[in-house]
């Protein structure tokens, strides 16, 4: 008697279309970018801005927002941040995928009683990182 063989099917390798995942890709990344939250001021923080003749009203989307506290606390987007340093790293990553000029705003709120030792860093800090500074007020009675 002869060894027969196991019989065994055979599988059909069917190709797996690929063509459409890039459409695929691209289609969810525009879903995301369309649901999700652009940069919202939301710290809640307590800053009372100087006063001055020549505020305007502010239209741009900003990048980046920066503020400083009455106590000298320093924030990138609502998170406490160490220092001038922490600053331009951060400000710098979130300006790498930037176009053009009028997306590189980067909003600077700054308690009116915190000396120009504290604040100046923190402004050299966004234009060294390659942000435009919008800084805030308010409108001088």
């Amino acid at each position: 008697m002869k060894a027969s063989r196991v019989n065994r099917k055979k599988r059909r390798h069917v190709p797996v279309p690929i063509a459409s995942m890039g459409d695929i890709a691209f289609l969810l990344i525009i879903f995301f970018l369309v649901c999700s939250e652009v940069s919202k001021d939301n710290t809640n923080l307590q800053v009372s801005l100087p006063e001055s003749r020549h505020v305007a009203k502010n239209e741009d989307t900003f990048a980046a927002r920066v503020a400083i506290d009455e106590s000298g606390e320093i924030f990138l987007d609502g998170v406490r941040v160490d220092g001038a340093k922490d600053i331009e790293w951060g400000v710098r990553a979130l300006l790498t995928s930037t176009v053009t000029e009028e997306q590189r705003y980067v909003q600077f709120k700054c308690d009116s009683v915190i000396s120009k030792e504290t604040f100046e860093p923190v402004i050299k800090a966004i234009s060294e990182a390659g942000g435009r500074l919008k800084a805030v007020g308010e409108l001088e009675n």
